[in-house]
């Protein structure tokens, strides 16, 4: 008779995998700024238009961290522009996003009144600053 004994090994001698060891890269050190633009629905600009607007990292099997906050009206020219953030990314999965909100655009839902980018590690040249430009359209 052979008895196999599981429940007595330590917890450390049972390793689970990590997903994201097969997509582990050198760490880079990038920079974003994002401009959003809000326009009508003729492509004019919307002055004075509130947006929620976050710049933030998710490194890849972790939560978001980093969050900059970038809220507050458009100017004249419909425009909100952040300043240059930077991250340290070590994965090809690590994710830096821009995500934009007009609550008071009207399209009739979150969603309609949203914009979002999504930069992953190979989108960076490292030493640069990646400059991106989101659009918001009121749609009536």
């Amino acid at each position: 008779m052979v008895i196999i004994l599981v429940a007595g090994l330590p917890a450390s001698c049972i390793k689970e995998e990590d997903p994201c060891d097969g997509t582990v890269k050198p760490e880079i050190s990038v920079s974003l700024k994002a401009t959003v633009h809000v326009l009508d629905k003729d492509h004019n600009p919307i002055p004075n238009e509130q947006l929620t607007l976050y710049i933030y990292k998710i490194p890849c099997g972790a939560s978001s961290t980093g969050k900059f906050d970038y809220s507050g009206p458009t100017n004249a020219y419909g425009i909100k522009e952040t300043s240059v953030v930077s991250y340290n990314l070590r994965n090809a999965d690590d994710k830096v996003y821009v995500d934009a909100y007009a609550p008071n655009l009207g399209n009739g839902s979150a969603s309609a009144n949203s914009e979002y980018g999504i930069y992953a590690y190979d989108d960076f040249i490292p030493g640069s600053t990646k400059e991106v430009h989101l659009y918001l359209y009121r749609n009536h």
